[in-house]
């Protein structure tokens, strides 16, 4: 049976992973080896032991001074002078606002197995291996999909462009294009990502642009107001002060590309292997501009509903309830095998029609992980885990006398603090889908079936196939 997966710990579970990128980790089978975008982008911090399950937090202003006011000019005579004058400009002091995060759980399970079946078994080891690499990817999937999220749902800028036949835009760029709703059914919480909300009417759901270089500048300039250090993130990674872009896959990637060096040299698109980018954890792939390019391999891809979408009420920009629906697209789909089921690749995802690509700021967010301690006085309980630790449980029930059945389980307790919306900047863009293939100048050649010269026999015994007697 294979190495059993405890993490005792956010930041264990965050070596683990990286680990299993580089290195080979009995483990992880090699179709399993995965990465993660989000993970290792934000700090962390525990939950406090004696703590509510809210925490508030405050947001700080910022100050600044009106640039129109003029300078006054110093006088300095010998029966006048105002150089020991004082008539200073107030500046009011900047203020603040309140705001309040929450710690959420997560529970999953397996089905129960037998474990007596697995001696009649051909590859029992490998069967276990692969059913805890499944489990060690679940766990990855859950904090990514908890961090990506909150990212872009607690994000202030919401872009999303919109193109004229001519593939131009006049004006600035909507940036609170689309909406993330949030679970409020029973005692439900988190963004649901399953299905947004996108300002815009259905009819020009079709207008709706590929990623470009321009929208990001939007979210550069802006930046760039906000927080004058901020491309600092990955400087140490890259050796230059760039803006991490995470993007739903290569072919964004590409197009971007295609498009720097069609604007006549103006951006300067490196594709030249560089040592610094094979040593970044943060797995940036391609240097554009200001920007370094990393690809979201679970990024959320989106179609639009098109039943939901025609029984909307006429479009309303001040009514989310007016805006047509675009519904997530699954990574993996569910398949029945010869026994059971797998998740296989869903071939829909690949030519899905939205992305969403987003500006990574570290110190934007911040993840809690979960509280530590196992009670108090005589009251206590097992030491619990909560990163999503899977632990395999074969109780002593009435139903389970011998205890030859089991399952694994595993539970999660996560937050995650924006420390400052106005730093997030998200993108949803059309997914590049055409294919530049090219034709092959050369016509098919006709067949002619092979011929065999009855001369290549003319040796008696040659090449004949003697049977004994």
């Amino acid at each position: 049976m294979g190495e059993q997966i405890i993490f005792n710990s956010p930041s264990e579970l965050d070596t683990f992973f990286r680990e299993g990128r580089e290195y080979f980790n009995e483990i992880y089978v090699k179709k399993l080896v995965t990465n993660s975008a989000y993970w290792n982008r934000f700090s962390e911090d525990s939950w406090p032991a004696n703590h509510e399950t809210t925490q508030r937090g405050f947001r700080f202003g910022r100050g600044f001074y009106d640039p129109c006011t003029p300078f006054r000019k110093l006088v300095d005579g010998y029966c006048e002078t105002n150089v020991c004058d004082s008539e200073p400009e107030v500046i009011q002091r900047p203020g603040n606002e309140s705001y309040t995060f929450e710690l959420l759980a997560k529970e999953m399970t397996t089905d129960w197995f037998c474990i007596e079946s697995m001696l009649y078994r051909l590859f029992p080891a490998e069967e276990i291996l692969q059913f805890e690499a499944s489990n060690a990817r679940i766990t990855k999937n859950v904090w990514e999909e908890f961090l990506r999220n909150n990212y872009i749902g607690g994000g202030e800028y919401k872009h999303v462009g919109f193109a004229d036949d001519n593939n131009l835009f006049c004006g600035r760029i909507e940036d609170a294009g689309f909406f993330i709703p949030e679970h409020s059914a029973g005692n439900e919480a988190g963004y649901d990502m399953c299905a947004i909300r996108v300002k815009c009417s259905v009819a020009d759901l079709e207008k709706i642009s590929l990623l470009s270089l321009d929208m990001l500048d939007e979210a550069l300039i802006d930046l760039q107001d906000e927080d004058d250090a901020f491309r600092l993130d990955i400087r140490e990674e890259t050796g230059m002060p760039l803006l991490d872009i995470l993007l739903p896959g290569p072919t964004v990637g590409r197009a971007l590309y295609w498009t720097a060096k069609q604007n006549q040299g103006y951006w300067e698109a490196d594709t030249d292997f560089d040592p610094r980018l094979s040593r970044a954890r943060l797995g940036v792939n391609r240097i554009i501009g200001d920007y370094a390019f990393g690809y979201d391999i679970d990024a959320p891809r989106f179609n639009s509903d098109t039943a939901f979408n025609a029984a909307l009420p006429t479009f309303d920009e001040g009514d989310p309830d007016t805006w047509p629906r675009l519904v997530r697209v699954p990574r993996w789909k569910k398949v029945a095998l010869e026994q059971g089921c797998a998740y296989k690749p869903n071939q829909a995802y690949k030519t899905a029609d939205f992305g969403i690509s987003v500006a990574m700021i570290q110190n934007a967010m911040k993840k809690w992980g979960p509280p530590r301690g196992s009670g108090y006085g005589m009251a206590q309980m097992p030491q619990q885990n909560y990163a999503g630790m899977w632990e395999f449980r074969n109780p002593d029930w009435p139903t389970n006398r011998f205890r030859k059945n089991g399952f694994y389980q595993a539970q999660f307790r996560m937050a995650a603090q924006i420390l400052d919306p106005t730093l997030i900047h998200s993108f949803l863009h059309r997914l590049p889908r055409g294919k530049n293939l090219a034709a092959s100048c050369c016509p098919l050649n006709e067949y002619t079936a092979t011929t065999v010269d009855p001369d290549c026999y003319s040796c008696p015994g040659v090449g004949d196939i003697v049977i004994p007697s």
